[in-house]
């Protein structure tokens, strides 16, 4: 009777630690995102909504003297703007986000406002890399969504790496009228050539 009791004990109590050291990842994960300021919430496009969204023909953007302009830049603002007017709002209510490509799998965004033409060149991140990376190799290909928005919300979510970094995340960004404020960034796995 006895042996049969001291091992029921000694089975709860393994039982316990058991599901103390599974709780221990889930637990560190919550105090570090605590400790780090950020919400454990994500930010969704509802939470960012406009009060209204802009369903006219768009300015076209204003990109200044093609002169300034070369290489990549060139080829997406040294054509003719009114080839862009053609398009819709597609974020935060009246503004227009496009992408350049910068190489294979690398690009970068740019904005103007859809009502008077406003162009908006630099985004805080700049180029981004979305990959795939390690294709052919023996571990899975890593590969990002890149950027997701919405013409009735000012979130805009960027997914990839800093163009030459292995800085890679899914990143917040609320537009606030007239810059992007970060509001949470999140680590993603990393491409095969930053584990060297």
């Amino acid at each position: 009777m006895w042996r049969t009791q001291h091992s029921a004990q000694s089975t709860n109590r393994r039982r316990r630690g058991n599901l103390l050291l599974a709780s221990v990842p889930w637990l560190a994960t919550i105090l570090l995102t605590a400790a780090s300021g950020q919400s454990a919430k994500l930010p969704r496009f509802q939470d960012h909504s406009v009060s209204s969204v802009y369903h006219g023909e768009v300015k076209p953007p204003d990109f200044g003297n093609p002169d300034q302009y070369d290489g990549t830049d060139l080829r997406c603002f040294g054509g003719d703007p009114a080839e862009y007017a053609k398009g819709h709002a597609n974020f935060a209510g009246h503004f227009v986000i496009g992408r350049c490509t910068c190489g294979s799998g690398c690009h970068y965004l740019f904005m103007w406002d859809g009502l008077n033409g406003k162009f908006y060149r630099w985004f805080p991140f700049g180029p981004i890399n979305v990959g795939p990376y390690g294709l052919g190799s023996t571990v899975p290909p890593v590969g990002y969504k890149g950027e997701q928005f919405r013409v009735d919300s000012t979130l805009l979510i960027v997914e990839g790496c800093i163009e030459g970094t292995c800085d890679c995340a899914t990143r917040y960004y609320n537009w606030n009228g007239g810059e992007f404020k970060l509001i949470l960034s999140r680590a993603s796995r990393k491409p095969p050539r930053c584990s060297k």
